[in-house]
């Protein structure tokens, strides 16, 4: 190995780049603008309807403690907002029904009448087989359910399967409480042992509500981290910016190719792995600057835009090393794709749609999860993936060692194959000419 060589490989790759002004800042800002923009277009649909106040077009036709205890219930939460009355005339069931229908409203209830009946009737047919339970007679008096008797949800026909789920699930969790409250105090009793009056007033605690214990496994054990836009696109975009240097790379070793330059340097004494290590060396370092740049100006622009910065604590060196071992492996495929072809068209075509086909199924434009099941196989033999899971593991679920040295050990193991197979077909390539 010739250090002057690559010293040298090194200093001439710097002046190619620096003299083309224009391809440079297409290297740097071109991923932020790319940053930028996917995470504005993203972030709603990364919120998941958590930060989103839902207008809810509420007709009553029962009037009873059930509607009562509904009403209460959305009005204390943040996430709901109750419209029940259109200029100062309270809604009805066929004004509620005909807005949602037009998509003027997203969400709408609707209280039928009996319904705090019927879900007394219910409640009796509990307490009934409790009493069947404890040897006692069923002493109070059911009928039949009647299926008419019920809250009904109504949803724009537009509305999306998730927002459906998440508004359906809040909604059966109130009604559970309501049910469960009315239990409660038919049993002479409350869970804070108020009395039947009390619960019956409306100052019913809540059941479920101080029950449920949320945790983040993630590194922040705190709820506020959450994976909004900014979390997958600024670590995503990054892993495709520094795998696009594929492009200027392997034109460039085209471009010596047939300008003979190679040869001029294959001339010379030592090993042509020395050019390749320079070459490495020089992108590998300039990957490494790209991800720098990228996140401080990216961390800057985007709050001007409404969006938060990314989450990056005390993980900026095991990101750092992580991004040289991204850096090595784009470079190394670069370098491979250069000297597989002979024509800058072949090398520019192959290399541009291969980072994006690599990408798609890497988790960059979308979460794999979301791929089909062929698909998510095929995601791990990614390179662009194992980036992206890598910073991940920095930015959010926390650095496991082992898994963190293993995921980087793939990446230059990868880069190495590719470094090996342009050197091969390089030698090929010289006793051809030879």
């Amino acid at each position: 190995m010739n250090i002057k060589r690559i010293i040298s490989t090194f200093w001439k790759e710097k002046i190619l780049l620096l003299r083309d002004p224009g391809g440079l800042a297409m290297l740097l800002i071109m991923p932020v603008l790319l940053i930028v923009t996917m995470a504005i277009v993203q972030d709603a649909p990364f919120k998941d309807y958590q930060d989103v106040s839902f207008k809810i077009l509420w007709a009553d036709a029962d009037h009873r403690l059930l509607s009562d205890s509904l009403k209460s219930m959305f009005n204390k939460s943040p996430q709901f907002e109750l419209i029940d009355s259109i200029e100062g005339r309270p809604l009805s069931k066929l004004q509620v029904y005909q807005l949602v229908k037009r998509g003027n409203y997203s969400i709408g209830i609707v209280i039928t009448k009996g319904s705090y009946a019927e879900i007394l009737n219910r409640t009796n047919k509990i307490l009934n087989l409790i009493g069947s339970a404890g040897g006692q007679p069923s002493i109070i008096p059911v009928r039949q359910e009647i299926d008419s008797l019920n809250v009904v949800l109504l949803f724009d026909p537009v509305a999306k399967s998730t927002f459906k789920m998440a508004v359906q699930n809040a909604v059966e969790k109130m009604l559970f409480k309501v049910q469960m409250d009315i239990l409660f105090s038919k049993l002479g009793r409350t869970p804070d042992g108020v009395s039947a009056v009390d619960s019956h007033s409306g100052n019913i605690q809540s059941l479920l509500g101080e029950k449920l214990i949320v945790k983040n496994l993630g590194k922040v054990k705190s709820s506020s981290l959450v994976m909004n836009s900014v979390q997958h696109n600024v670590p995503a975009w990054i892993v495709f910016a520094i795998f696009f240097l594929i492009i200027p790379l392997s034109g460039n070793y085209i471009k010596e190719k047939g300008e003979g330059t190679r040869w001029m340097i294959g001339m010379t004494r030592g090993s042509h792995m020395d050019i390749l290590f320079g070459k490495v060396l020089f992108y590998t370092c300039f990957g490494l600057f790209q991800f720098i740049f990228i996140l401080i100006i990216s961390n800057l622009i985007l709050p001007y835009v409404g969006l938060p910065t990314l989450e990056i604590g005390w993980s900026v060196f095991p990101a750092m090393a992580a991004t040289l071992g991204i850096a090595f492996a784009a470079v190394s495929l670069g370098i491979m794709i250069g000297t597989l072809f002979n024509t800058y068209h072949q090398a520019m075509m192959f290399g541009s749609i291969a980072i994006v086909i690599l990408s798609a199924i890497g988790g960059i434009w979308v979460p794999i999860e979301v791929l089909p099941p062929t698909l998510q196989y095929l995601a791990g033999i990614s390179p662009l993936q194992w980036g992206l899971h890598l910073f991940q593991d920095i930015f959010l679920r926390g650095i496991e060692w082992k898994t963190y040295f293993l995921e980087i050990g793939l990446l230059l193991i990868f880069g190495m194959i590719c470094l090996l197979i342009a050197f091969y077909f390089h030698r090929l390539q010289t006793k051809k000419a030879g």
